[in-house]
């Protein structure tokens, strides 16, 4: 590479990162080029040059009489889907089922997927990853986040400087991203329904969830129970991220000393589920309380209960299909939201 073309690169390469850190705001005007060519000791002929590739690939405008500005961008970014990366956490229950479906999805496309592993949520508001991913042209990413914690603001800067984003599992509120997820009002209802036809009544059934956990997908599902049970006495919650075997114990201890036994229980997510499953059979008390979970799990089978399945191949490939979108459709594309249909598994002989 020739001394001209490096220089240039790195100019351009430093522009970038002071949006994605918001030195350079949007809709805020960039030093001059005079500016610019001393901080930085380079010729103007190479600032001009490094400007108006970034004009070109829609993250500056010249706009007369006040210099360079920094857009927002509205649509998608036109790029190269040859490397996806995708942000996610090992510790969910199903992500390895949702890898090796996505995998094979942009393989069968022609795409090498690139795994990073979230810890505790950082990679979400890490200014230093996403600019390596820009560094190595990835601008193609799909988060799993298993946090609130996103800094939304960061993303809006990533995407005007030419990203695009799917947010696989999680609903957010967001124009910056597509997200495909599991249409939780359908599959509560699907169970709810069931649990009703079983028992012949809805007066008695329990919703259980995760307590402190506030992800769109777990919200959902409690006030899709609710609206379906229509009420709001029968929610009961077990700590998130204490060992789950541990507090199904202890909430089936207080619920069996309650003057009132409840029809079944609805399960939030599968771990609760087979484990709630587990501690039934335990107890003596399998077939004569009613389960159904969000989630299949193989080991389900083994057990008497329902299980509402993600079809997580569908999901993967709508995921890769939205990226597909966002680079295809350019400055006409606009965030959407994506819930695919699942479908209500009956497990174990007793079902």
């Amino acid at each position: 590479m020739s001394s001209a073309m490096s220089l240039f690169l790195d100019l351009k390469g430093k522009i970038i990162q002071k949006v994605i850190d918001g030195t350079y705001k949007v809709g805020e005007v960039l030093p001059t080029e005079h500016e610019l060519a001393g901080e930085h000791q380079l010729s103007r002929v190479t600032v001009r040059k490094a400007l108006e590739e970034l004009k070109s690939e829609g993250l500056l405008a010249g706009v007369p009489r006040q210099g360079t500005m920094v857009l927002e961008r509205m649509g998608g970014y036109r790029s190269s889907l040859d490397i996806i990366a995708l942000v996610a956490t090992v510790q969910e229950t199903f992500f390895a089922t949702f890898m090796e479906h996505f995998e094979r999805t942009a393989e069968d496309n022609g795409s090498l997927m690139l795994f990073k592993q979230d810890f505790q949520g950082k990679a979400f508001y890490s200014e230093a990853f996403f600019f390596r991913l820009v560094q190595k042209n990835i601008r193609n990413v799909v988060l799993w986040p298993q946090t609130v914690q996103i800094d939304f603001e960061l993303l809006r800067r990533l995407h005007s400087v030419g990203m695009n984003f799917v947010f696989f599992d999680q609903m957010f509120d967001t124009d910056v991203a597509d997200t495909v997820c599991l249409d939780n009002d359908k599959a509560v209802t699907a169970l709810f329904d069931y649990l009703v036809e079983e028992s012949g009544s809805d007066s008695n059934l329990l919703f259980i969830g995760f307590e402190g956990l506030s992800l769109p997908s777990a919200v959902q599902r409690e006030e899709a129970f609710i609206q379906a049970s229509r009420r709001t006495d029968a929610i009961r919650n077990i700590p998130w991220g204490l060992p789950i075997d541990q507090q199904v114990a202890l909430l089936l201890d207080c619920i069996e000393k309650e003057t009132v036994r409840p029809a079944g229980f609805l399960c939030n997510s599968g771990g609760i589920g087979l484990e709630m499953a587990r501690q039934l059979r335990l107890r003596n008390l399998e077939g004569s309380l009613l389960l159904g979970t969000i989630d299949y799990l193989p080991e389900m089978d083994a057990y008497p209960m329902a299980a509402y399945r993600q079809p997580f191949e569908l999901m993967a490939e709508k995921t890769y299909q939205r990226l597909i979108a966002q680079n295809n459709q350019g400055q006409s594309w606009r965030a959407g939201a994506y819930q695919v249909e699942g479908q209500l598994i009956k497990c174990g002989a007793k079902t």
